[in-house]
């Protein structure tokens, strides 16, 4: 069979490099006795991209269709885009060339909101719900008969049912993400950033974030690669590929620890030459183990802290303390040539003046005692299914059991945001806060870092 593997368009290009479509080369890897291409959108502009993928179409003629629906929106209440708005032309820009050509659906954002999604779509006739890479090639063999395949949502007699749920597949077991130029152009994935090109260690998180979905994606048993093969698979990007960076998309990359330092102590026994990133949490961070991954390569680092005080970071239920972030911060400083990305909420549950002043003080710390490469992002929680703050907001009244949760327009994503009303003083800070910083104070950084960089010869860790 001939199958055709689309990321979704993401609508719009904020940034000039696409991101590596990680998940459709792992599905492409166990489909290895069909004729397998992948079509990635977002490396052309938009909506040219639906030419483009009608030219694909019209050239490949494939049997079916698989789509890749991953981000749903921006998540970010201070930069409102719906993402799913693209997925119906560019299904109906398959359907024009090719009628007969069966529609599968998947991703993070599918499984999410998959009822939602084949109701409002009805261009799609199956849905991958999960992890695929069992149950799409088995779905492939019965598409006659979904109901025998667990894991999937198909049409019957105008319904949309569920199969039913499967355990999640080995991740050790799984053959490597498939990059040939037969499959997909690689040479798309080369540009200067190190979040192009996704690497997977491990999947499932062990905490249970109360905004997060992790959980629901990929369960809370840590599922780990071996680091040999990890290796193997950066070893190839670079050599065979020219890639000149990636991220660790892990959860989180040291955890376990002892996972993380075998694959840097592997890269650096093969003098593999690439710079990386890779998010942490600060819970038992040490300096020897940064100073191994910065050995490795590693020059940008993330944490998403969320909270700056004991109580939120319980609120948040993220397993660690003030005290760990603090040390995270001290220890940024000693570990030179990196960057370090914190993230924060602007607000959550019981939320009070004392904690949003020591975000803000946080907001303008961190760059300050990393001069250069350290940064803050600031956001809300984006409310979302499956998550133990859909049931806190429904208990506060700031949405209730029937509200919509799949956007369709800047409208209705704006209220799926976690803002606590009777606080709007708190939230107003905020705003005067990301005005001033967004039109004064960035531009006038990334000036002064320019020029630093300029005098000492060499490009700041800010830039990128």
């Amino acid at each position: 069979m001939k199958i055709l593997l689309i990321q979704q368009d993401m609508g719009r290009r904020v940034i000039q490099y696409p991101m590596y479509p990680i998940g459709l080369s792992y599905l492409a890897a166990v489909l290895t006795d069909h004729d397998v291409r992948i079509f990635d959108p977002n490396v052309y502009d938009y909506p040219a991209s639906l030419d483009r993928l009608r030219n694909e179409v019209a050239a490949f003629k494939p049997d079916l269709v698989g789509i890749s629906i991953r981000n749903v929106d921006t998540t970010q209440r201070k930069d409102l885009f719906v993402n799913f708005n693209t997925v119906r032309p560019t299904l109906n820009a398959v359907i024009e060339v090719k009628p007969d050509t069966r529609i599968v659906a998947g991703g993070t954002g599918f499984s999410i909101y998959a009822r939602e999604i084949m109701s409002i779509v009805p261009e799609i006739e199956y849905g991958v719900y999960l992890e695929g890479e069992e149950s799409f090639p088995e779905l492939l063999s019965n598409l006659h008969t979904p109901e025998k395949v667990k894991g999937v949502f198909y049409r019957c007699n105008a319904q949309i049912v569920f199969s039913g749920p499967r355990k999640s597949p080995n991740f050790e077991s799984l053959p490597s993400p498939r990059r040939e130029s037969g499959v997909i152009d690689m040479t798309h994935y080369q540009g200067p950033l190190h979040n192009i090109v996704g690497v997977q260690s491990k999947r499932g998180c062990i905490y249970s974030c109360n905004y997060c979905t992790y959980v629901f994606l990929n369960k809370n048993r840590i599922r780990l690669r071996e680091p040999a093969r990890v290796v193997d698979e950066i070893e190839e990007l670079v050599k065979e590929f020219g890639v000149k960076g990636f991220t660790f998309v892990d959860s989180l990359f040291n955890m376990p620890e002892s996972h993380a330092r075998e694959i840097c102590e592997e890269m650096i026994r093969r003098r593999i030459r690439v710079t990386w990133g890779a998010w942490l949490t600060p819970l038992n961070v040490t300096e020897d183990f940064l100073m191994l991954m910065r050995e490795a390569g590693c020059r940008h680092i993330g944490y998403s802290p969320d909270a700056v005080t004991d109580r939120g970071l319980q609120v948040l239920q993220k397993g660690f303390s003030a005290a760990d972030l603090e040390r995270s911060i001290q220890l940024a400083k000693k570990i030179k040539d990196v960057a370090f990305g914190y993230g924060f909420f602007c607000d959550y549950p019981g939320m009070n003046m004392r904690e949003t002043l020591k975000t803000l003080f946080m907001f303008f710390k961190i760059p300050f005692v990393l001069p250069g490469r350290g940064g803050v992002g600031l956001g809300w929680i984006r409310i979302e299914p499956y998550t133990k703050i859909f049931d806190t907001a429904v208990r506060e009244g700031i949405i209730s059991q029937d509200t919509k949760m799949l956007p369709e327009n800047k409208q209705e994503l704006a209220k799926l945001f976690y803002v606590n009303r009777s606080k709007w003083y708190q939230t107003l800070m905020f705003d005067i806060v990301f005005s001033l910083v967004d039109r004064v104070m960035k531009p006038a950084v990334k000036v002064f870092f320019r020029v630093i960089g300029q005098v000492r010869g060499r490009k700041a860790l800010y830039d990128s």
